[in-house]
């Protein structure tokens, strides 16, 4: 396609974001990260709230506390039982399941059992954009890691407003702020979901 330049400065790119996001988080000792849970994990389709990643990459970038990333590497739908145990002190839930059915945010306001989790009880519940369906988004990957580090480690990314890295990130690769319509399309974006 001779876009040999342009290749090189997207891979160029991602190599930066990804040394940004680790070198901000990488020498926080685990006894000080928080638990962290993300539910409705898009997955061919939308998925309720046992809907996971235990290697969701964003969490990885910024070397979160992922309490499901002893299933494995692949998508994973955790038990109820297992939640529960796990008892996150931080929620995240992938916007492809918002107003949609499953939907992971009306069974986290309908199910007893989840209402009873810890970050669900002090309101610690946050949308995500999706980055995956059929596909994957890899600049949505990048803004999620960001944002995800202004929830978890607020201090290591006081600098960051999400919205705007978001659109930083989605101009370099495809030439537009487009946060405000994914935003639009998903009927939400990043921020604390209302869920008791």
């Amino acid at each position: 396609m001779n876009k040999e330049e342009r290749a090189d400065d997207v891979i160029q790119f991602f190599n930066n974001t990804i040394k940004d996001l680790n070198e901000r988080t990488n020498n926080i000792p685990d006894e000080e990260k928080s638990s962290v849970y993300i539910g409705g994990i898009a997955y061919k389709g939308p998925h309720g709230f046992k809907s996971t990643e235990p290697a969701y990459p964003p969490f990885e970038f910024i070397n979160a506390n992922n309490v499901a990333n002893g299933m494995g590497t692949d998508h994973a739908d955790a038990s109820k039982e297992s939640i529960i145990e796990w008892d996150p002190e931080l929620v995240f839930v992938d916007l492809s399941t918002y107003g949609t059915q499953p939907s992971a945010v009306e069974q986290i306001r309908t199910d007893p059992a989840y209402q009873s989790l810890t970050a669900v009880e002090e309101g610690e519940v946050y949308g995500v954009l999706p980055y995956n369906w059929y596909t994957k988004n890899y600049g949505t990957v990048l803004a999620n890691a960001y944002y995800l580090g202004t929830v978890i480690n607020p201090e290591r990314f006081s600098d960051i407003n999400p919205e705007e890295k978001a659109n930083e990130i989605y101009k370099f690769l495809v030439s537009e702020p487009v946060y405000e319509d994914l935003e639009k399309g998903f009927g939400r974006g990043y921020g604390k979901i209302p869920v008791n």
